[in-house]
């Protein structure tokens, strides 16, 4: 498949995961792929756990599973909503049983299990809900990212560059005959994927009129 001709979905509902939208729509889009974020409907705006906006180009009811060649669904607590959508569980198992590829990240694993397209499968998922997985017929594996078939899991935030590697490889995108190495796995992130921090000022130093900008992490 040429990649500037590849369709994908990215399923979005409320308290989506930031990274796990953005990082796929971004670099699906930068290396030419047509990508369109669905959600329930067009046009409506749905926030992150942080509160970042999305807003969805197409809504569930206006697409099919034979518009896409790949539905991609992030983590965050969304699928818990997206899984409640009878409509948004059959773009799923229509583009599964097409073949097609269909990738889930973190807690995503939630609406593959509602879809019953993991049965007898080697998957990964947030090791949160690894007892939900294998529920579902899920082999369940403990490693960043999982291909089997048409069927691509990951587990973190941290583990997205292997991810979209694979969503990449999978839409047929040629590199140099090394691309096929797996992806090295990053080093653990830093980052604090569950709450936001708030930025505040202080002086520069005793009587300075200069404000500097600083971050505190509730919690951290």
């Amino acid at each position: 498949m040429n990649i500037n001709q590849a369709r994908v979905a990215v399923l979005v509902e409320n308290q989506y995961q930031e990274l796990e939208l953005w990082y796929p729509v971004l670099r699906l889009r930068e290396a030419g792929v047509q990508v369109t974020v669905v959600g329930p409907a067009a046009g409506e705006v749905y926030a992150s756990k942080l509160g970042y906006p999305v807003t969805a180009e197409a809504g569930i009811d206006d697409v099919h599973a034979e518009d896409f060649d790949a539905v991609v669904v992030p983590g965050g607590f969304s699928p818990e909503y997206l899984r409640r959508n009878p409509a948004m569980v059959e773009l799923v198992r229509a583009v599964d049983a097409r073949g097609a590829t269909v990738a889930a990240i973190c807690h995503a694993g939630w609406l593959l299990a509602t879809a019953k397209v993991i049965r007898g499968r080697n998957v990964t998922s947030v090791p949160v809900i690894k007892d939900d997985v294998i529920n579902a017929g899920g082999a369940w594996l403990d490693e960043p990212v999982v291909v089997d078939g048409n069927l691509i899991t990951s587990q973190l935030p941290n583990d997205l560059p292997q991810f979209v590697h694979e969503i990449l490889t999978a839409l047929g995108k040629k590199d140099e005959p090394e691309s096929r190495r797996p992806v090295e796995a990053t080093p653990r992130s830093t980052a604090l994927y569950d709450r936001a921090a708030l930025i505040k000022n202080r002086a520069a130093g005793a009587g300075s009129a200069n404000y500097r900008a600083y971050a505190v992490v509730p919690g951290a």
